[in-house]
Formats: structure tokens, sequence, C-alpha cells
């Protein structure tokens, strides 16, 4: 991965570059933000940069010893930690793991940990970042440095460190290696210890640009202009997200017509053809009501910033615009938001979907 490589998010690329550059590259960054924001990228560029002995102002070289090792993944200086599952025939720590881990960053940068996880193992299994894994780390890099310059250690998805993990983590950010580099990756940073987070830089990583992800879509996916920022404005920025929702162009259309029809038979207090409708037109499974829940959430949020900051550029393309209007204020529009993301929360913690939406829609009718 290089800087030229990440889709968007260039001034979070400048001030890192700057700062190593200048020499106010603290020994651990934090990176925080939704994996489809593209931390683990930015962290890959950022660790190809600083190993790299011919780089420009610019970017990595691509042509030195070191980039060349990096083509692979198999720097002996840089070190990766990531969340992992404990299964029998396997030590429970990323070096197990590393020959999956390398065919899986190289394909996809931009993937989740959901997505890693599937890849070594069943869907529902956890992925977590074990004790044994501290150990390791201490030993790595109280070895001297195979190529004499720096050494780098990512640790993905640092929420996902047991305590045991995090507090020997802490205990070496305390008294770090010399010309070591620490890269935290968190998509949930609240969830790290307090004391970690004081010792590190932290670098929130915003929500790519829709016309990035869009023009990123295009490229990559060849779909048409349109349905790529319908598409990158649904996942709000987010790649991963947007890449996902690729393979579920048809179902987003549906979406859109269902939305409409759901919120005229909540204004019109049809109860009966509600639940006929959220049985029928909806029942795909409980991944589909949350989708829909969620595709309703996007025109909310969407009403919520035109209120805010009302703009002239036109977002969507013109037949999601126009199925997705909603005549509401900024009261009405937070209240709306509130209750689909609650009612989203309950159905992932196994309330009855088909009654969680039918309540959504009874309630739309006193806000409306």
């Amino acid at each position: 991965m290089f800087f030229k490589e990440i889709v968007g998010q260039q001034d979070i690329v400048q001030k890192l570059r700057n700062s190593f550059t200048n020499g106010r590259l603290g020994h651990a960054t934090l990176l925080a933000g939704k994996e489809g924001h593209g931390c683990l990228p930015i962290t890959l560029a950022m660790s190809r940069y600083i190993m790299c002995r011919e780089r420009s102002e610019e970017d990595a070289c691509g042509e030195c010893p070191s980039c060349k090792k990096f083509d692979k993944l198999v720097h002996p200086d840089v070190h990766f930690i990531f969340p992992v599952v404990n299964k029998k025939g396997k030590d429970p720590v990323s070096d197990s793991y590393l020959v999956e881990w390398r065919k899986f960053l190289l394909a996809t940068p931009y993937a989740t940990s959901n997505d890693w996880i599937r890849e070594i193992a069943t869907e529902n299994s956890k992925g977590t970042i074990y004790k044994d894994e501290s150990d390791l780390i201490n030993r790595k890099l109280s070895m001297k440095s195979f190529e004499g310059y720096h050494k780098i250690m990512i640790i993905w998805m640092a929420e996902k460190m047991n305590d045991v993990t995090a507090n020997k983590i802490l205990k070496i950010l305390e008294e770090p290696p010399q010309n070591t580099y620490f890269f935290l990756i968190a998509a949930q940073p609240e969830q790290l210890l307090q004391t970690i987070l004081s010792r590190t830089q932290i670098v929130n990583i915003p929500p790519i640009d829709v016309a990035e992800v869009a023009n990123y879509l295009s490229a990559n996916y060849q779909i048409d202009s349109a349905k790529a920022t319908d598409l990158a404005f649904f996942a709000e920025g987010d790649l991963a997200r947007s890449i996902e929702l690729f393979d579920k162009v048809d179902e987003l259309q549906q979406n859109i017509e269902n939305f409409n029809k759901f919120i005229q038979l909540s204004k019109n207090e049809q109860t009966v053809e509600i639940w006929d409708f959220i049985n029928t037109q909806l029942d795909r499974g409980m991944n589909s009501y949350i989708e829909f829940l969620s595709y309703i959430t996007h025109n909310i949020r969407r009403n919520i910033i035109e209120t805010v900051a009302p703009s002239d550029n036109k977002i969507l393309s013109d037949s999601a615009t126009s199925a997705v209007k909603l005549d509401i204020n900024f009261q009405q529009a937070r209240a709306i938001y509130k209750l689909l993301n609650d009612a989203i929360y309950h159905i992932e913690r196994n309330v009855y979907p088909q009654l969680a939406l039918f309540d959504v829609s009874l309630q739309l009718k006193k806000m409306l």
C-alpha cells in the first residue's frame, strides 16, 4: 500500500507524513475510525514510507529492498498483531495466521474484522487478541532490527485485546524500545484502557468523502456514477460498507421503494396493512429488517444535515432523491433517528423484528 493508493483522506496522510519527516511522530499513534474509513491502509502506507530507504517527499519509492519486502508484507522489522480465534491445532496468536493474514490483507486492505474472522473461522466466531500475544511482542521488540533502522508494531483492532494483553501492552508503551513505532488501530477506541489512550497520539479518521468513494466504486466495480454515488452516500463514507452494498444493489433499490410505502402506511395508520407489509414485503430474515431500518436512518440523517446546513449540491441520483425526501423539521428528524437506532439495537439483541418494526410504524405516526 502506497499513499497514492489510499482513497481520500489526503489531509490525514499529509499530517502523518509531515510529522514523521519533521521528527514529531510519537512512538505510539492510535488511528481511530470505522474500518471502512481507511485506518489500516493509511497505517500500511505510513509503515512502508517509514521503512523506505529512498523515499521522496510524497511517497515510498517502491524499488528499494524494503519496499520489495513490503510488496509481500514480509518485512522482518514490521510486526502485525490482530484478532484470531482459539481453535484446535493452532496457537491463539497472530503468527499462527500470518500466511492467511498476508493473503487476506493484500487482496482486501479495506476489509473489516468480520471479513477476516470469516476467512479463518465460522461467521459466528469471535476474534480476540489473547494474552500470549503480549509475550511475543516483548520477544520481537527485544531483538535487534534486521535492517538496522526502525521497528514497527501494528496492532489492528486494538480494542479486541483482553485485559491481560492490554495491561502488558500498556507497560511496553510506558517504556518503549528505541527506534520503535507503534500503530494501534481501533474502530471503538472508547473500549481501550484510558491509560493506553493517554500514551498515544490519537488521530481520528473521518468518513471518506462521498465523491472519493463514488470514484473508487466507478473505477473498480464498473458501475455508473449515479449508482456509485448512491452507494457511497448510504454507506456514509465507509468504503468497506460501500463495497458490501455493491453486492446488494437490487436490495437497495427495493428499500427505496419500500421506504415510501412504509411511510405512507404509517402516516395513514393502516395497521392491518402495515402488519401485512412487514411480514411479506420486508420479511427476508433478521438482517433484512436491520438493512431496511438502516436505510431509513440514512435518509433521516440526510434530512438532519440539510436542515442544519442546507446545500444546493445534489448528493443522490434523481431516482434516489425523489424516493427518500421527507418533509420534516430538525426536532422530528432527531426523534425519528433515535427511534430507528433503538429498534436496530433491540433487533440485534434478538427482539422479535416484526414487532420492533411495527412499533416503529406506530411511533412514526405520532412524530410525522
